[in-house]
Protein backbone atom coordinates (compact mmCIF):
# COMPACT_ATOMS: atom_id res chain seq x y z
CA UNK A 1 0.00 0.00 0.00
CA UNK A 2 2.76 2.42 0.91
CA UNK A 3 4.50 1.52 -2.34
CA UNK A 4 1.42 2.61 -4.36
CA UNK A 5 1.21 5.80 -2.35
CA UNK A 6 4.84 6.62 -3.00
CA UNK A 7 4.34 5.97 -6.72
CA UNK A 8 1.37 8.34 -6.78
CA UNK A 9 3.38 11.10 -5.06
CA UNK A 10 6.27 10.63 -7.50
CA UNK A 11 3.91 10.75 -10.48
CA UNK A 12 2.32 13.95 -9.22
CA UNK A 13 5.56 15.82 -8.63
CA UNK A 14 6.95 14.57 -11.93
CA UNK A 15 3.91 16.14 -13.56
CA UNK A 16 4.57 19.38 -11.70
CA UNK A 17 8.18 19.49 -12.92
CA UNK A 18 7.13 18.84 -16.50
CA UNK A 19 4.37 21.39 -16.21
CA UNK A 20 6.84 24.18 -15.44
CA UNK A 21 8.17 23.87 -18.99
CA UNK A 22 4.92 23.02 -20.76
CA UNK A 23 3.19 25.50 -23.06
CA UNK A 24 -0.07 25.17 -21.10
CA UNK A 25 1.19 23.68 -17.83
CA UNK A 26 -1.99 23.96 -15.79
CA UNK A 27 -3.73 21.37 -17.97
CA UNK A 28 -0.85 18.93 -17.55
CA UNK A 29 -0.79 19.43 -13.78
CA UNK A 30 -4.52 18.68 -13.61
CA UNK A 31 -4.05 15.39 -15.45
CA UNK A 32 -1.18 14.25 -13.24
CA UNK A 33 -2.99 15.25 -10.07
CA UNK A 34 -6.21 13.48 -11.02
CA UNK A 35 -4.24 10.37 -11.91
CA UNK A 36 -2.53 10.45 -8.52
CA UNK A 37 -5.82 10.88 -6.71
CA UNK A 38 -7.19 7.91 -8.61
CA UNK A 39 -4.30 5.76 -7.40
CA UNK A 40 -4.94 6.87 -3.83
CA UNK A 41 -8.62 5.99 -4.12
CA UNK A 42 -7.81 2.54 -5.45
CA UNK A 43 -5.38 2.02 -2.61
CA UNK A 44 -8.02 3.03 -0.07
CA UNK A 45 -10.63 0.73 -1.56
CA UNK A 46 -8.22 -2.17 -1.42
CA UNK A 47 -7.52 -1.41 2.20
CA UNK A 48 -11.15 -1.61 3.37
CA UNK A 49 -12.35 -4.16 0.80
CA UNK A 50 -14.88 -1.84 -0.92
CA UNK A 51 -14.84 -0.99 -4.65
CA UNK A 52 -15.25 2.70 -3.94
CA UNK A 53 -13.27 5.37 -2.15
CA UNK A 54 -16.50 6.71 -0.57
CA UNK A 55 -16.90 6.30 3.18
CA UNK A 56 -19.80 6.90 5.60
CA UNK A 57 -19.49 10.27 7.34
CA UNK A 58 -19.94 8.69 10.78
CA UNK A 59 -17.08 6.23 10.36
CA UNK A 60 -13.84 7.58 11.79
CA UNK A 61 -10.83 7.70 9.48
CA UNK A 62 -7.89 5.54 10.49
CA UNK A 63 -4.71 7.49 11.14
CA UNK A 64 -3.11 5.99 8.01
CA UNK A 65 -6.06 7.19 5.88
CA UNK A 66 -5.86 10.69 7.38
CA UNK A 67 -2.19 10.74 6.53
CA UNK A 68 -2.95 9.75 2.94
CA UNK A 69 -5.55 12.50 2.51
CA UNK A 70 -3.16 15.01 4.02
CA UNK A 71 -0.74 14.11 1.20
CA UNK A 72 -3.53 14.70 -1.32
CA UNK A 73 -4.15 18.15 0.17
CA UNK A 74 -0.47 18.93 0.05
CA UNK A 75 -0.35 17.95 -3.61
CA UNK A 76 -3.33 20.19 -4.41
CA UNK A 77 -1.74 23.15 -2.61
CA UNK A 78 1.52 22.50 -4.45
CA UNK A 79 -0.31 22.55 -7.77
CA UNK A 80 -1.80 25.93 -6.97
CA UNK A 81 1.48 27.42 -5.77
CA UNK A 82 3.49 26.21 -8.74
CA UNK A 83 0.77 27.35 -11.16
CA UNK A 84 0.81 30.82 -9.59
CA UNK A 85 4.62 30.91 -9.69
CA UNK A 86 4.66 29.88 -13.35
CA UNK A 87 2.08 32.52 -14.30
CA UNK A 88 4.05 35.25 -12.54
CA UNK A 89 7.34 34.14 -14.05
CA UNK A 90 5.83 34.00 -17.50
CA UNK A 91 4.20 37.42 -17.27
CA UNK A 92 7.33 39.06 -15.87
CA UNK A 93 9.62 37.53 -18.51
CA UNK A 94 7.63 39.06 -21.41
CA UNK A 95 8.06 42.82 -21.68
CA UNK A 96 4.96 44.15 -23.40
CA UNK A 97 4.90 47.52 -25.20
CA UNK A 98 2.92 50.04 -23.17
CA UNK A 99 0.20 50.27 -25.84
CA UNK A 100 -0.58 46.54 -25.65
CA UNK A 101 -2.77 44.94 -23.00
CA UNK A 102 -2.13 41.39 -21.72
CA UNK A 103 -5.47 40.38 -23.20
CA UNK A 104 -4.51 41.61 -26.67
CA UNK A 105 -1.17 39.84 -26.40
CA UNK A 106 -2.81 36.57 -25.38
CA UNK A 107 -5.35 36.85 -28.20
CA UNK A 108 -2.57 37.43 -30.74
CA UNK A 109 -0.72 34.40 -29.39
CA UNK A 110 -3.76 32.16 -29.77
CA UNK A 111 -4.46 33.44 -33.29
CA UNK A 112 -0.87 32.72 -34.33
CA UNK A 113 -0.92 29.20 -32.91
CA UNK A 114 -4.26 28.45 -34.52
CA UNK A 115 -3.05 29.74 -37.89
CA UNK A 116 0.42 28.17 -37.92
CA UNK A 117 -0.13 25.07 -35.81
CA UNK A 118 2.87 25.61 -33.54
CA UNK A 119 3.66 27.39 -30.27
CA UNK A 120 4.14 31.15 -30.71
CA UNK A 121 7.35 32.83 -29.65
CA UNK A 122 7.34 36.34 -28.22
CA UNK A 123 8.29 38.01 -31.52
CA UNK A 124 5.80 35.87 -33.44
CA UNK A 125 3.14 37.41 -31.24
CA UNK A 126 4.48 40.98 -31.53
CA UNK A 127 4.65 40.81 -35.33
CA UNK A 128 1.08 39.54 -35.62
CA UNK A 129 -0.10 42.03 -33.04
CA UNK A 130 1.45 44.97 -34.94
CA UNK A 131 -0.25 43.86 -38.16
CA UNK A 132 -3.56 43.58 -36.30
CA UNK A 133 -3.15 47.11 -34.92
CA UNK A 134 -2.67 48.43 -38.47
CA UNK A 135 -5.88 46.72 -39.56
CA UNK A 136 -7.65 48.25 -36.56
CA UNK A 137 -6.42 51.71 -37.67
CA UNK A 138 -4.10 52.15 -34.71
CA UNK A 139 -0.90 53.04 -36.61
CA UNK A 140 0.77 54.90 -33.73
CA UNK A 141 0.35 51.83 -31.51
CA UNK A 142 1.61 49.59 -34.32
CA UNK A 143 4.77 51.71 -34.52
CA UNK A 144 5.46 51.05 -30.83
CA UNK A 145 5.03 47.32 -31.30
CA UNK A 146 7.24 47.20 -34.41
CA UNK A 147 9.88 49.12 -32.45
CA UNK A 148 9.94 46.33 -29.83
CA UNK A 149 11.18 43.85 -32.47
CA UNK A 150 14.99 44.03 -32.77
CA UNK A 151 16.54 44.53 -36.20
CA UNK A 152 18.77 41.50 -35.57
CA UNK A 153 15.80 39.11 -35.44
CA UNK A 154 16.33 36.72 -38.38
CA UNK A 155 12.66 36.52 -39.40
CA UNK A 156 10.95 39.74 -38.33
CA UNK A 157 13.78 42.25 -37.77
CA UNK A 158 14.15 43.95 -41.15
CA UNK A 159 10.52 43.74 -42.14
CA UNK A 160 9.70 45.39 -38.80
CA UNK A 161 12.04 48.28 -39.67
CA UNK A 162 10.38 48.61 -43.07
CA UNK A 163 6.86 48.57 -41.62
CA UNK A 164 7.86 50.91 -38.83
CA UNK A 165 9.34 53.36 -41.35
CA UNK A 166 6.40 53.32 -43.75
CA UNK A 167 3.90 53.65 -40.91
CA UNK A 168 5.82 56.60 -39.47
CA UNK A 169 5.78 58.18 -42.94
CA UNK A 170 2.01 57.70 -43.01
CA UNK A 171 1.83 59.49 -39.65
CA UNK A 172 4.07 62.27 -41.08
CA UNK A 173 6.67 61.58 -38.37
CA UNK A 174 9.26 61.90 -41.10
CA UNK A 175 12.39 62.32 -38.95
CA UNK A 176 11.85 58.91 -37.39
CA UNK A 177 10.63 57.47 -40.69
CA UNK A 178 13.84 58.48 -42.44
CA UNK A 179 15.94 56.72 -39.79
CA UNK A 180 14.04 53.45 -40.19
CA UNK A 181 13.97 53.57 -44.00
CA UNK A 182 17.68 54.32 -44.26
CA UNK A 183 18.47 51.45 -41.91
CA UNK A 184 16.51 48.86 -43.87
CA UNK A 185 17.82 50.17 -47.23
CA UNK A 186 21.42 49.96 -46.03
CA UNK A 187 21.01 46.43 -44.67
CA UNK A 188 19.13 45.11 -47.70
CA UNK A 189 21.58 46.59 -50.18
CA UNK A 190 24.48 44.81 -48.47
CA UNK A 191 22.81 41.47 -47.66
CA UNK A 192 19.18 41.08 -48.82
CA UNK A 193 16.87 38.92 -46.73
CA UNK A 194 13.36 40.24 -47.48
CA UNK A 195 11.35 40.48 -50.70
CA UNK A 196 12.82 42.94 -53.24
CA UNK A 197 9.59 44.91 -53.50
CA UNK A 198 10.00 46.05 -49.88
CA UNK A 199 13.40 47.53 -50.67
CA UNK A 200 12.01 49.21 -53.79
CA UNK A 201 9.15 50.73 -51.82
CA UNK A 202 11.49 51.88 -49.03
CA UNK A 203 13.69 53.69 -51.57
CA UNK A 204 10.68 55.34 -53.18
CA UNK A 205 9.38 56.52 -49.81
CA UNK A 206 12.77 57.97 -48.88
CA UNK A 207 13.13 59.70 -52.27
CA UNK A 208 9.66 61.21 -51.86
CA UNK A 209 10.53 62.50 -48.40
CA UNK A 210 13.82 64.05 -49.58
CA UNK A 211 12.06 65.66 -52.53
CA UNK A 212 9.42 67.29 -50.32
CA UNK A 213 12.17 68.63 -48.05
CA UNK A 214 14.14 69.98 -51.06
CA UNK A 215 17.16 67.84 -50.16
CA UNK A 216 17.98 67.23 -53.80
CA UNK A 217 21.64 66.33 -53.40
CA UNK A 218 20.76 63.46 -51.09
CA UNK A 219 17.79 62.47 -53.22
CA UNK A 220 19.85 62.26 -56.38
CA UNK A 221 22.25 59.70 -54.87
CA UNK A 222 19.33 57.33 -54.25
CA UNK A 223 17.16 58.29 -57.21
CA UNK A 224 19.78 57.60 -59.87
CA UNK A 225 19.91 53.93 -58.87
CA UNK A 226 16.11 53.75 -58.62
CA UNK A 227 15.73 55.06 -62.18
CA UNK A 228 18.55 52.95 -63.62
CA UNK A 229 16.86 49.81 -62.27
CA UNK A 230 13.47 50.89 -63.60
CA UNK A 231 11.86 50.95 -60.14
CA UNK A 232 10.15 54.31 -60.70
CA UNK A 233 7.01 55.45 -62.45
CA UNK A 234 6.87 57.88 -65.38
CA UNK A 235 6.34 61.00 -63.30
CA UNK A 236 9.29 60.07 -61.11
CA UNK A 237 11.33 59.61 -64.29
CA UNK A 238 10.60 63.20 -65.28
CA UNK A 239 11.53 64.53 -61.84
CA UNK A 240 14.74 62.49 -61.68
CA UNK A 241 15.93 63.65 -65.11
CA UNK A 242 15.05 67.31 -64.70
CA UNK A 243 15.05 68.12 -60.97
CA UNK A 244 15.42 71.90 -61.21
CA UNK A 245 13.01 72.21 -64.13
CA UNK A 246 10.28 70.48 -62.13
CA UNK A 247 11.08 72.11 -58.79
CA UNK A 248 8.31 74.29 -57.43
CA UNK A 249 6.60 75.22 -54.19
CA UNK A 250 3.17 73.80 -54.95
CA UNK A 251 0.47 74.21 -52.34
CA UNK A 252 0.14 70.48 -51.50
CA UNK A 253 3.90 70.13 -50.98
CA UNK A 254 4.06 73.23 -48.80
CA UNK A 255 1.15 71.92 -46.72
CA UNK A 256 3.02 68.67 -46.17
CA UNK A 257 6.13 70.52 -45.00
CA UNK A 258 3.99 72.58 -42.64
CA UNK A 259 2.59 69.38 -41.16
CA UNK A 260 6.11 67.93 -40.88
CA UNK A 261 7.13 71.10 -39.05
CA UNK A 262 4.21 70.89 -36.63
CA UNK A 263 5.41 67.43 -35.52
CA UNK A 264 9.15 68.26 -35.52
CA UNK A 265 9.50 72.03 -35.03
CA UNK A 266 13.18 71.86 -34.08
CA UNK A 267 14.40 69.72 -36.96
CA UNK A 268 17.04 71.52 -39.02
CA UNK A 269 16.20 70.01 -42.42
CA UNK A 270 12.47 70.64 -42.07
CA UNK A 271 13.03 74.25 -41.04
CA UNK A 272 15.32 74.84 -44.03
CA UNK A 273 12.70 73.34 -46.33
CA UNK A 274 9.94 75.48 -44.86
CA UNK A 275 12.06 78.62 -45.21
CA UNK A 276 12.86 77.82 -48.84
CA UNK A 277 9.23 77.09 -49.65
CA UNK A 278 8.21 80.38 -48.03
CA UNK A 279 10.75 82.15 -50.26
CA UNK A 280 9.33 80.37 -53.29
CA UNK A 281 5.85 81.49 -52.30
CA UNK A 282 7.01 85.09 -52.01
CA UNK A 283 6.32 85.14 -48.27
CA UNK A 284 9.73 86.65 -47.67
CA UNK A 285 9.17 88.07 -44.19
CA UNK A 286 8.15 84.66 -42.87
CA UNK A 287 11.04 83.00 -44.68
CA UNK A 288 13.54 85.38 -43.12
CA UNK A 289 12.05 84.88 -39.65
CA UNK A 290 12.62 81.14 -40.04
CA UNK A 291 16.06 81.20 -41.67
CA UNK A 292 17.95 83.90 -39.74
CA UNK A 293 17.64 82.20 -36.32
CA UNK A 294 18.45 78.92 -38.02
CA UNK A 295 21.77 80.24 -39.37
CA UNK A 296 22.65 81.70 -35.97
CA UNK A 297 22.02 78.33 -34.31
CA UNK A 298 23.64 76.26 -37.08
CA UNK A 299 26.35 78.43 -38.68
CA UNK A 300 28.08 75.35 -40.15
CA UNK A 301 24.99 74.33 -42.13
CA UNK A 302 25.73 75.44 -45.68
CA UNK A 303 22.20 74.48 -46.72
CA UNK A 304 20.74 76.90 -44.15
CA UNK A 305 23.15 79.65 -45.20
CA UNK A 306 22.30 79.14 -48.87
CA UNK A 307 18.57 79.32 -48.14
CA UNK A 308 19.05 82.58 -46.22
CA UNK A 309 21.18 84.11 -49.00
CA UNK A 310 18.49 83.28 -51.57
CA UNK A 311 15.85 84.86 -49.33
CA UNK A 312 17.92 88.03 -48.74
CA UNK A 313 18.49 88.38 -52.48
CA UNK A 314 14.74 88.34 -53.05
CA UNK A 315 14.20 90.80 -50.18
CA UNK A 316 16.91 93.09 -51.60
CA UNK A 317 18.86 93.47 -48.35
CA UNK A 318 22.25 93.93 -50.02
CA UNK A 319 24.07 94.96 -46.85
CA UNK A 320 23.15 91.77 -44.97
CA UNK A 321 23.84 89.75 -48.09
CA UNK A 322 27.33 91.23 -48.36
CA UNK A 323 27.99 90.56 -44.67
CA UNK A 324 27.12 86.88 -45.00
CA UNK A 325 29.17 86.51 -48.18
CA UNK A 326 32.22 87.93 -46.38
CA UNK A 327 32.09 85.22 -43.71
CA UNK A 328 31.29 82.35 -46.08
CA UNK A 329 33.99 79.66 -46.25
CA UNK A 330 35.69 79.17 -49.65
CA UNK A 331 33.90 77.09 -52.28
CA UNK A 332 34.32 73.36 -51.68
CA UNK A 333 33.25 70.08 -53.35
CA UNK A 334 30.61 69.66 -50.63
CA UNK A 335 28.75 72.87 -51.44
CA UNK A 336 25.02 72.25 -51.99
CA UNK A 337 23.30 73.12 -55.25
CA UNK A 338 21.62 76.28 -53.99
CA UNK A 339 24.84 77.68 -52.49
CA UNK A 340 26.75 77.16 -55.74
CA UNK A 341 24.04 79.03 -57.62
CA UNK A 342 24.26 81.93 -55.16
CA UNK A 343 28.07 81.95 -55.33
CA UNK A 344 27.91 82.24 -59.10
CA UNK A 345 25.47 85.16 -58.97
CA UNK A 346 27.57 87.01 -56.38
CA UNK A 347 30.80 86.40 -58.29
CA UNK A 348 29.38 87.94 -61.47
CA UNK A 349 27.99 90.92 -59.53
CA UNK A 350 31.39 91.39 -57.87
CA UNK A 351 33.26 91.29 -61.19
CA UNK A 352 34.82 87.85 -60.78
CA UNK A 353 33.67 85.84 -63.83
CA UNK A 354 36.37 83.20 -63.35
CA UNK A 355 35.01 82.22 -59.95
CA UNK A 356 31.46 82.45 -61.28
CA UNK A 357 32.25 80.05 -64.14
CA UNK A 358 33.88 77.60 -61.69
CA UNK A 359 30.86 77.70 -59.37
CA UNK A 360 28.40 77.14 -62.22
CA UNK A 361 30.41 74.27 -63.68
CA UNK A 362 30.56 72.60 -60.29
CA UNK A 363 26.79 72.98 -60.02
CA UNK A 364 26.33 71.42 -63.48
CA UNK A 365 28.26 68.37 -62.32
CA UNK A 366 25.46 67.88 -59.79
CA UNK A 367 22.62 68.72 -62.17
CA UNK A 368 23.43 69.23 -65.83
CA UNK A 369 19.81 70.11 -66.62
CA UNK A 370 19.85 73.28 -64.50
CA UNK A 371 18.89 76.08 -66.90
CA UNK A 372 19.93 78.80 -64.39
CA UNK A 373 23.44 77.36 -64.17
CA UNK A 374 23.83 77.24 -67.97
CA UNK A 375 22.54 80.80 -68.22
CA UNK A 376 25.01 81.96 -65.56
CA UNK A 377 27.87 80.07 -67.19
CA UNK A 378 27.03 81.78 -70.50
CA UNK A 379 27.26 85.18 -68.83
CA UNK A 380 30.55 84.33 -67.12
CA UNK A 381 32.08 82.97 -70.35
CA UNK A 382 31.04 86.08 -72.26
CA UNK A 383 32.71 88.28 -69.63
CA UNK A 384 35.82 86.13 -70.10
CA UNK A 385 35.60 86.60 -73.89
CA UNK A 386 35.17 82.84 -74.32
CA UNK A 387 32.57 83.09 -77.06
CA UNK A 388 32.32 79.38 -78.09
CA UNK A 389 31.79 78.39 -74.47
CA UNK A 390 29.29 81.21 -74.01
CA UNK A 391 27.35 80.21 -77.13
CA UNK A 392 27.11 76.58 -76.04
CA UNK A 393 25.95 77.53 -72.54
CA UNK A 394 23.25 79.89 -73.78
CA UNK A 395 22.13 77.25 -76.28
CA UNK A 396 21.76 74.72 -73.49
CA UNK A 397 19.75 77.19 -71.41
CA UNK A 398 17.40 77.86 -74.35
CA UNK A 399 16.95 74.15 -75.12
CA UNK A 400 16.18 73.39 -71.47
CA UNK A 401 13.59 76.14 -71.49
CA UNK A 402 11.88 74.37 -74.39
CA UNK A 403 12.13 71.05 -72.58
CA UNK A 404 10.39 72.66 -69.61
CA UNK A 405 7.38 73.36 -71.81
CA UNK A 406 7.33 69.74 -72.99
CA UNK A 407 7.59 68.53 -69.39
CA UNK A 408 4.41 70.40 -68.51
CA UNK A 409 2.65 68.68 -71.42
CA UNK A 410 3.98 65.22 -70.50
CA UNK A 411 3.06 65.63 -66.82
CA UNK A 412 -0.54 66.33 -67.83
CA UNK A 413 -0.72 63.39 -70.26
CA UNK A 414 1.38 60.48 -69.05
CA UNK A 415 -0.40 58.07 -71.42
CA UNK A 416 0.83 59.77 -74.61
CA UNK A 417 4.14 58.31 -75.89
CA UNK A 418 4.69 61.30 -78.20
CA UNK A 419 4.93 63.68 -75.23
CA UNK A 420 7.91 61.67 -73.93
CA UNK A 421 9.45 61.38 -77.39
CA UNK A 422 9.28 65.15 -77.87
CA UNK A 423 11.43 65.51 -74.75
CA UNK A 424 13.75 62.74 -75.92
CA UNK A 425 14.27 64.49 -79.27
CA UNK A 426 15.31 67.72 -77.57
CA UNK A 427 17.64 65.76 -75.28
CA UNK A 428 19.26 64.15 -78.32
CA UNK A 429 19.95 67.59 -79.84
CA UNK A 430 21.93 68.74 -76.77
CA UNK A 431 23.53 65.36 -75.91
CA UNK A 432 21.53 64.70 -72.76
CA UNK A 433 21.63 61.04 -73.71
CA UNK A 434 20.84 59.47 -70.36
CA UNK A 435 17.81 61.73 -69.89
CA UNK A 436 16.70 61.06 -73.47
CA UNK A 437 16.99 57.31 -72.95
CA UNK A 438 14.83 57.45 -69.81
CA UNK A 439 12.15 59.44 -71.64
CA UNK A 440 12.33 56.90 -74.49
CA UNK A 441 11.88 54.08 -71.99
CA UNK A 442 8.66 55.74 -70.77
CA UNK A 443 7.41 55.92 -74.37
CA UNK A 444 8.44 52.31 -75.03
CA UNK A 445 6.30 51.06 -72.15
CA UNK A 446 3.30 52.79 -73.72
CA UNK A 447 3.87 51.87 -77.38
CA UNK A 448 6.67 49.31 -77.91
CA UNK A 449 5.78 48.73 -81.59
CA UNK A 450 5.63 52.41 -82.52
CA UNK A 451 8.14 53.22 -85.30
CA UNK A 452 9.18 56.51 -83.75
CA UNK A 453 9.74 54.73 -80.43
CA UNK A 454 11.80 52.03 -82.11
CA UNK A 455 14.00 54.64 -83.81
CA UNK A 456 14.59 56.44 -80.50
CA UNK A 457 15.46 53.16 -78.77
CA UNK A 458 18.07 52.39 -81.42
CA UNK A 459 19.58 55.88 -81.24
CA UNK A 460 19.92 56.04 -77.48
CA UNK A 461 21.18 52.47 -77.12
CA UNK A 462 24.13 53.43 -79.30
CA UNK A 463 24.73 56.70 -77.47
CA UNK A 464 24.63 55.10 -74.03
CA UNK A 465 27.34 52.66 -75.12
CA UNK A 466 29.47 55.57 -76.34
CA UNK A 467 28.93 57.44 -73.05
CA UNK A 468 29.66 54.31 -70.94
CA UNK A 469 26.24 54.60 -69.29
CA UNK A 470 24.16 51.65 -68.02
CA UNK A 471 22.02 49.95 -70.72
CA UNK A 472 18.76 51.66 -69.74
CA UNK A 473 17.05 50.37 -72.89
CA UNK A 474 18.42 46.83 -72.88
CA UNK A 475 21.07 45.52 -75.21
Amino acid sequence: MKKRLYLSICATFTGLAAGVHAREPVKLWRCETLYSLHILCVANSMADGSPSCARPESAPLPSSRRWQWAIVGLIAISCGLVAAWQWLARSSSVALPSVVSPGEYELARKVFELKHGRPAGHFDVLSGLAEWLLVKNRPADAVEVFAAIPTSHPVYGRIARYQQGTTLFRLLRVVEAEQQLREVISLEESSPTIKPEYLIHARQRLVSLLNIELRHEERYKIFRGVVDRGENDDLQSIVSCFPTLTRQSTEPIVELVERFHALAPDNLEINIALGRHRTGQGRLKEARQILEPLVREHPASLSAVAALIACLREVGDLDELARINRILPPRSPDDPWLLLLQRGIDAIQNGNPTEAAAAYEQLLQQDRTCAEAWQGLGQAARLLDDLPRSKKAFGMATALGEIRNHLDKASLNLSDPDSFLDIADRCAEISLNREGAIMTRCAFKLAPENERVQAAVKLFRERLVEDHEPPLLGK
